[in-house]
């Protein structure tokens, strides 16, 4: 499975904002991902795939429909990327939320150019 930080910098904060914050941590620095580059699916590319509609509801979010669909919770961001809305609070209750299948496929496209 393609992994989501795969291709991402890990970047060191020293940055003096989070002084506080990494000292009651007991750390000298933070380490973090790059911001994440995702691709965007052409209409060619979507012909591969099969795509299974769920309607956001009380309770719902993408990592709980990761786990409905693909069985695992770490794939919350192919239906993020999927859908571009990269966080829950960008959906609301009632909107359609697409979840492309099958998953390697998606992943793979989704993060090919990242």
């Amino acid at each position: 499975m393609l992994d989501r930080n795969e291709k991402r910098d890990i970047l060191v904060n020293e940055h003096p904002i989070y002084k506080k914050m990494i000292k009651d941590r007991g750390a000298e620095f933070i380490r973090h991902f790059s911001k994440m580059r995702i691709s965007y699916i052409t209409p060619e590319q979507m012909e591969v795939l099969t795509i299974v509609d769920h309607i956001y509801k009380t309770g719902d979010s993408l990592m709980k429909i990761s786990h409905k669909y693909y069985g695992d919770v770490r794939y919350w961001w192919v239906i993020a990327a999927f859908n571009k809305k990269p966080i829950d609070n960008l959906i609301n209750l009632g909107d359609v939320v697409h979840i492309p299948f099958p998953l390697e496929e998606a992943a793979y496209l989704l993060n090919k150019d990242g």
